[in-house]
């Protein structure tokens, strides 16, 4: 099968968001109750938001195809909330997601390769992001790519207040 990796554009956004909800759930949903995953999708996953963020000028969003369907995806934006600790020449790679059906089939290694490849032609020093605390087998696969803990901040879950350790990779 063929892994393909392009830009998001504004008429993918209906399929990016299925597969941002389905990777939501999968992941984290038996840790979660129901109205706090709901809460925290209908926000993060709506379609206004979505469309918003693939707007942004400051950031990169990269589907990855195998096939032709659509397996999983990336968003780098740039982002303040490290500059304290990183200085402002960062990177935010806010969402790295793949389906579960799709583990294992090096999506995500696509992905990060083309992060990485965009950071390093932008000439960032830091490509960061925030990982659950909980999610043991990202942590595990960014471990792989050379990130290390630096710092942790609260992801806000409907109600729950969750640590998100944050990691950093030197560009």
């Amino acid at each position: 099968m063929i892994l393909t990796i392009r830009h998001a554009t504004i008429a993918d956004v209906p399929d990016l968001r299925r597969v941002a909800i389905t990777t939501q759930i999968d992941t984290f949903g038996a840790y979660n109750t129901e109205a706090n995953m709901k809460a925290y999708l209908d926000h993060a996953y709506s379609l206004e938001n979505l469309t918003r963020e693939l707007a942004d000028e400051g950031s990169q969003n990269y589907l990855a195809f195998y096939g032709e369907e659509l397996a999983g995806f990336a968003r780098l934006r740039k982002s303040q909330e490290a500059d304290h600790l990183l200085g402002t020449n960062t990177l935010e790679m806010q969402r790295l997601y793949v389906l579960n059906k799709y583990h294992g089939k090096k999506i995500g290694a696509a992905l990060m390769r083309e992060a990485i490849r965009f950071a390093s032609q932008q000439k960032i020093e830091w490509l960061w992001l925030g990982v659950w605390e909980r999610n043991f087998r990202a942590q595990e696969f960014y471990a792989r790519w050379g990130f290390e803990r630096f710092s942790e901040h609260v992801f806000q879950m409907g109600d729950d207040p969750q640590t998100d350790w944050l990691l950093k990779k030197k560009m």
